[in-house]
């Protein structure tokens, strides 16, 4: 019977590791208003970073320890480097320590806002079941769409287009 229960949480473990891009949004309809942390320290909202100069968000949920995470986050960042006049990108770890997280995202290069989401507010916020995650706030600041799975730069291209024009 232990075997079996291995093989049960594993399979488990495997599916929600990876995600899947459901129909619809999952996410709360306040999800622009909730607080996290900074790399630097500091705290902020979407609201805020929204308000700021009204570019539309990217906001990718990710892990150090999530392969499909870290195989975006390069294409993430060339979307950043060509996209920052009209997108602010934000990447938010949801489990690592900060030290650990931030080693990583140099180690990528990593140029676009990072925070951290220790709690699991955006992660519950989004209806995260697996990581990657990543959603898209409209110049207008609503919460457009929900994708939860791997998206490379062509996928996020397109995404833009359709979720943030």
């Amino acid at each position: 019977m232990l075997p079996i229960r291995r093989l049960a949480l594993a399979a488990l473990l495997v599916l929600t590791a990876c995600g899947a891009d459901p129909a619809g949004l999952t996410a709360a309809d306040d999800v622009l208003g909730r607080t996290f942390q900074l790399v630097d320290g500091g705290t902020t909202t979407l609201a805020a970073l929204h308000a700021e100069d009204g570019r539309p968000l990217l906001v990718n949920l990710w892990a150090t320890w999530c392969a499909p995470c870290l195989e975006e986050m390069p294409d993430i960042e060339a979307l950043h480097r060509a996209r920052d006049d009209d997108i602010r990108v934000v990447g938010l770890n949801i489990s690592d320590s900060p030290t650990r997280s931030a080693k990583l995202a140099e180690e990528i290069g990593i140029t676009y806002l990072l925070g951290r989401d220790p709690g699991g507010v955006f992660v519950a916020a989004l209806g995260a079941v697996g990581l990657p995650v990543t959603a898209f706030v409209s110049r207008s600041g609503e919460l457009t769409h929900v994708h939860h799975g791997q998206l490379n730069y062509d996928g996020l291209l397109a995404a833009v287009d359709e979720y943030l024009s």
